[in-house]
């Protein structure tokens, strides 16, 4: 997936993701659509279309192992620290009459800091999907289109967020 259009950022900026896992909880409360074999993972993704949005978005970067102290931020040469940590997804999966419907949550916390102010944002993208449970109604197909739509959304929201809070910080 491509990032949206950009504008460069000045300066140099630290950018940490996490290390950790994507957590995806699944709350599948029907068998229909053949609900058993669905399987998503979002963690590659999300971390890829995370840094390809970062090498459209910076001029002058550095992708950091860690997250740095906020006084050392300055201290190493950058401007900023974006930190994005805590992804995380819910889907839900239920049949109502001969429906089948399905939402999924994409979530991430975004933290933009300096040595003396720091912004927090929770950012999340929901997406549903429907289908009559007898028209070739598969969970694992909708699923992964309406997923693959959150997760647009939510890179959008980022690169939204975070030009909106380097501008708050670096004033």
């Amino acid at each position: 997936m491509s990032p949206p259009p950009t504008a460069k950022i000045e300066g140099k900026h630290a950018i940490f993701i996490t290390k950790e896992n994507f957590n995806q909880i699944n709350r599948i409360k029907s068998e229909n659509c053949e609900s058993w074999a669905l399987k998503l993972n979002f963690d590659k993704p999300i971390k890829k279309s995370i840094e390809n949005l970062v090498y459209k978005m910076f001029k002058d970067f550095e992708i950091i192992d860690q997250k740095l102290e906020k006084e050392k931020i300055e201290d190493s040469g950058f401007v900023t620290q974006i930190s994005f940590n805590d992804f995380k997804g819910n889907s839900k999966f239920k049949t109502l009459r001969n429906t089948g419907m399905y939402q999924i949550s994409l979530d991430i916390k975004i933290e933009v800091s300096n040595s003396s102010k720091s912004i927090t944002n929770d950012i999340s993208s929901s997406m549903n999907w429907e289908k009559n449970i007898f028209l070739n109604c598969n969970l694992q197909s909708g699923a992964v289109k309406s997923g693959q739509k959150a997760l647009e959304n939510l890179i959008e929201k980022i690169y939204e967020t975070t030009y909106e809070s380097i501008f708050q910080i670096k004033r």
